[in-house]
This record gives C-alpha cells, structure tokens and sequence, in this order.
C-alpha cells in the first residue's frame, strides 16, 4: 500500500505543480500506482480552475467569458503546461510534413516553431469557446466539465500505454510503458464505473454528459492510436501530451453538444 501511494504522489510530483518535494522510488509498483492515479490530477486541477470560478461567479460581476478564461488559465497553471509542451512540440513534428523520423528529430528539438504557436492558439481558442458556451447555458454544467473532462482525458493515457507502441525506446513514456499490466485497466474503469454511478445516483440531469464523455474518450483514443503510429510510428512523451490536450478540447466539444441535448 505504501507503494501505491508513493506512485499517486509520484504523479502528481510530474504532472502538476503541487509542492510533492519527496525524493520518491521509481519502480515498477510506483509507477502502476501514477498510471492509475493520472486522473486524479486532471481531477484536482479541474477542482482548482472551479473553485476559481466559483469565487468570481459568486462574489464578482465578472462576465462569463472571464471566468471560462480564468478557470482555463488556472487549469494549465496547476498542471504545469507540461501537456501544452508536448502539443506544441507535436503541432510542430506533425505539420513538418517530413518522414516519421525527421518527425521525432523535430519533436525532441527543445526549439518551438511558428506551427507549435498556431496549434497551441487554436486549441485554446476552441476550448475557451466551449466553455464559455458551456457557462452560458449553466453554470453546473460548466462545473461538471472542469472536473469530468480533465478526468476522462487523463484516461487515454492509460489506453495508450495498454495498446499502442512506443516511437523510441527510451524515454519516460518507455519508462511508464514498462510498468503496465492489465489488472490497471480494471483499476481505471472501477474508477470510471463509481465517477459515473455518482452522476447517475447524485445528479440526474447531467448522467448523459458523463456517459457520452467516457464513450468519446475511448472513440478518441481509437483515433488518436491510428493518427500517433501513423505520424510518428507510436507514442512519445510529447505525443501522450498532446493526446491529453486534445482530447481535454474535443471532449469540450462534446460536453456542450450533449449539455445542448440535455437541456433541450
């Protein structure tokens, strides 16, 4: 058991901004316990962006539009923009238009190039539409999303640890990739099953959305596993970071469209 909870503070001493200044073992049965414990992190990242919101809804006359701002810059901040990095480094490999192999030269160039800054503006001017629209209609809603999409996002990790190939044969992600066995994937969607029956038990009207996202994340990572072996012959720590924030900004999409369905 302590090992498991050395691999939840491992993940979040990775992948978000939390203070975890422990110098925390590597193995294998810590590094299960931070492939399990991804979500957790795309969950209280979501938990901070919402009590931001929360506050400027409840105490300011902020628009709509400055609080899904806040809540999405509070959300990078807390995670560190270490997936922004990976999308960036991906839009720029990616829309080269070279050989898989110049693709991955490009990727592990710490240099950011103009396609890197274009991809990473429009994906956050697509989220931040969405969830601007999506507070437009209800601020429970808007809730909900902040912390149920960075959840389900953090899921297509796990996937692509399961079942897609590594680009390279070093790295964290081969590091990660090492460390998986099946009975995580059973850990994941136990997690997933109690998430959902909360929403279904709890909060009726908002059951579809929920369940619509978790089907969509596993649409998505069906087409982001073609697109990653296709393009760069498999996942890469950037590549993973890209599915991340790509994923967060389509599964925004289809939270608002479900929320529209919802509320008609």
């Amino acid at each position: 058991m302590k090992a498991w909870i050395q691999g939840v503070l491992l993940a979040f001493q990775f992948f978000s901004v939390l203070p975890v200044r422990r110098t925390l073992p590597m193995e294998n049965t810590q590094l299960k316990g931070a492939m399990v414990s991804l979500p957790w992190v795309g969950l209280t990242a979501g938990g901070g962006a919402l009590s931001a919101a929360l506050l400027l809804d409840v105490y300011t006359p902020m628009s709509d539009g400055g609080i899904a701002l806040t809540a999405m810059i509070i959300s990078s901040v807390l995670t560190g923009g270490i997936h922004l990095d990976g999308w960036m480094d991906t839009g720029d490999a990616y829309f080269s238009y070279q050989s898989i192999e110049k693709r991955l030269e490009i990727m592990s160039d710490p240099r950011t190039g103009a396609f890197g800054v274009l991809s990473v503006l429009l994906l956050l001017a697509v989220r931040f539409l969405f969830l601007q629209e999506t507070l437009h209609i209800s601020f429970a809603a808007f809730a909900s999303g902040l912390l149920v999409i960075p959840w389900f996002s953090r899921n297509i990790l796990l996937y692509h640890f399961a079942w897609t190939p590594p680009a390279k044969q070093e790295g964290l992600c081969v590091w990660f990739q090492s460390a998986y066995e099946k009975k995580l994937l059973i850990i994941s969607f136990l997690q997933n099953f109690i998430l959902i029956t909360f929403f279904i038990v709890g909060y009726h009207s908002l059951w579809i959305p929920v369940i619509l996202a978790f089907l969509s994340s596993l649409l998505l990572y069906g087409w982001m596993r073609r697109l990653s072996i296709q393009s760069f012959g498999g996942i890469t720590g950037d590549v993973l970071g890209a599915a991340v924030e790509g994923g967060e900004t389509l599964l925004w999409i289809v939270w608002w469209i479900s929320i529209l369905f919802v509320m008609a």
